[in-house]
């Protein structure tokens, strides 16, 4: 394995963590469980944009992820969009 490899894995396995703990448990549900079906195979510019996403408020992020509030500009990014679909699809009946 690379170093940029290793480096890129060790990234995914800090976020499996950080978004199953984020503080509040729904978004620990929502996030840990998008990580956990697509982490790996997250490209590095995915990645890097989940890394910026966690430094935000984990209620913020509840409300973009489930679109109870619009999502600032900053966060409007392809991997916003994988999110909220994840959620939408998540809770289909």
């Amino acid at each position: 394995m690379t170093d940029s490899a290793h480096d890129l894995a060790t990234r995914r396995r800090r976020l499996r963590f950080r978004c199953s703990h984020t503080g509040t448990r729904e978004t620990d549900i929502l996030l840990g469980g998008f990580v956990t079906t697509h982490g790996d195979a997250l490209p590095e510019a995915r990645v890097a944009e989940l890394e910026r996403l966690l430094d935000a408020n984990d209620r913020d992020i509840l409300d973009w992820i489930t679109e109870r509030a619009a999502v600032p500009p900053i966060y409007t990014t392809p991997l916003m969009a994988a999110l909220i679909d994840y959620v939408r699809n998540r809770h289909k009946l």
